[in-house]
């Protein structure tokens, strides 16, 4: 293990002074240390003797400008979500009372910096990844799934019967709508959406707000960007096979608890090992 205590004091000084000229730097240093997940339990230490540290790194990330030295912080996103490749770290972020997760989840939409947004996806991603906390992202508190849905609908226009369906944030979308360009974040978002179909009651949420419909023009638009986006093409595939069949098929309330015969899971490790060769690094 690293102890560096020292160094910590440091980095979050440089990090949490709004006139540190050096705080993208130690920004850059505090992802790649948290890249590791034998480390990630070291920095949330910091958290456990300070608990007010945490909240003020939430602070300087989505308060834009917080850095007055022109250091614009976009590193602390995927800090954020290395955090959360550790249960501590998700329990941390999802604090019902202190509403961190709330407050970074915007910003898997900020335009300006595919750095902030991807480290906030690859947060909701991994706390999607947990089921005990499903209900508690479906529920009103959170109300996760437009945030995950905005960034892959389109322009399209859709009947009225199914624009009722929709969260109202997705309703009635503007001509000059876009998606999200880069597709390992579009991956991600799917690999959130096919982690809450894991159970009856987020299969049923999501076919009740019109999922499918999104994913249906999504998929279209999808097939037309060409053969290296053909992993998040079978990312989309993957939800959509799952909400098109009815309960009685699927036959399993939560499909996390499903016995996957040994030959198919063989091929899926040889699916998920091309899947890997095929996505940037």
């Amino acid at each position: 293990m690293m102890r560096c205590p020292g160094l910590f004091k440091i980095l979050f000084d440089s990090i949490l002074n709004e006139n540190d000229k050096l705080a993208d730097p130690w920004c850059m240093i505090l992802c790649n240390i948290s890249r590791q997940e034998e480390l990630v339990e070291e920095v949330l230490e910091e958290f456990d003797r300070d608990p007010q540290k945490l909240n003020k790194l939430v602070t300087c990330f989505t308060r834009i400008g917080f850095n007055k030295a022109g250091c614009n912080l976009h590193y602390i996103g995927p800090t954020f979500s290395n955090f959360s490749q550790s249960a501590k770290g998700r329990s941390m972020i999802c604090d019902r009372e202190k509403l961190y997760f709330q407050r970074i989840l915007p910003f898997v939409e900020f335009k300006d910096s595919i750095i902030r947004r991807g480290g906030a996806v690859g947060l909701l991603k991994n706390v999607c990844f947990d089921s005990t906390q499903h209900h508690w992202l479906l529920s009103d508190e959170v109300n996760v799934l437009p945030f995950i849905l905005l960034p892959l609908a389109g322009p399209e226009e859709f009947e009225e019967e199914d624009n009722e369906k929709f969260p109202i944030e997705l309703q009635y979308l503007s001509p000059d709508k876009e998606r999200e360009d880069d597709p390992d974040i579009r991956k991600m978002l799917l690999e959130c959406l096919l982690q809450l179909c894991a159970t009856r009651s987020g299969r049923e949420y999501l076919r009740l707000r019109g999922t499918y419909e999104i994913l249906r023009e999504y998929h279209k638009w999808e097939v037309k960007q060409g053969v290296e986006c053909k992993t998040t093409l079978l990312a989309c595939e993957n939800v959509v096979d799952v909400l098109i069949r009815t309960e009685d098929e699927i036959g399993q309330d939560n499909l996390k608890h499903m016995q996957i015969p040994e030959e198919v899971n063989k091929q899926l490790e040889k699916l998920d090992l091309l899947n890997d060769e095929n996505v940037p690094q």
